[in-house]
């Protein structure tokens, strides 16, 4: 079944700031969760390209005046979260590639559960 893209970003911009944090941060926990499961990689991969359209959908809404620190969150994690999507296949078969993956996105969670309250 095909992604529509287009309904769930108009869902997604529906929401509040913090509403579409926690979408972000949910994304990350779950691809922690599948580094540590060593469960399909495929879905990990798929979290990692929907947290990616969430933030090229939230960054033009922030008012850079008053959220300058959440938009620099959001263009290191999308920086993180490409450099990740780079040699998928063989980070994902990697023990040690996948911990630090894991381990990573937890420290994003925390960066951005500050912003989500």
């Amino acid at each position: 079944m095909a992604i529509n893209w287009d309904t769930l970003k108009q869902r997604y911009l529906q929401s509040d700031r913090a509403a579409q944090l926690e979408s972000i941060t949910l994304n990350l926990t779950r691809i922690q969760t599948l580094a540590n499961s060593i469960d399909d990689g495929q879905v990990a991969k798929h979290l990692v390209r929907e947290s990616q359209f969430f933030i090229e959908w939230t960054v033009p809404t922030i008012d850079l005046e008053t959220e300058i620190s959440i938009a620099t969150e959001l263009v290191d994690l999308q920086r993180e979260l490409s450099d990740w999507k780079l040699d998928w296949e063989k980070r994902w078969t990697s023990a040690e590639d996948r911990i630090s993956l894991a381990t990573k996105a937890q420290q994003w969670c925390d960066r951005l559960q500050v912003y989500a309250m």
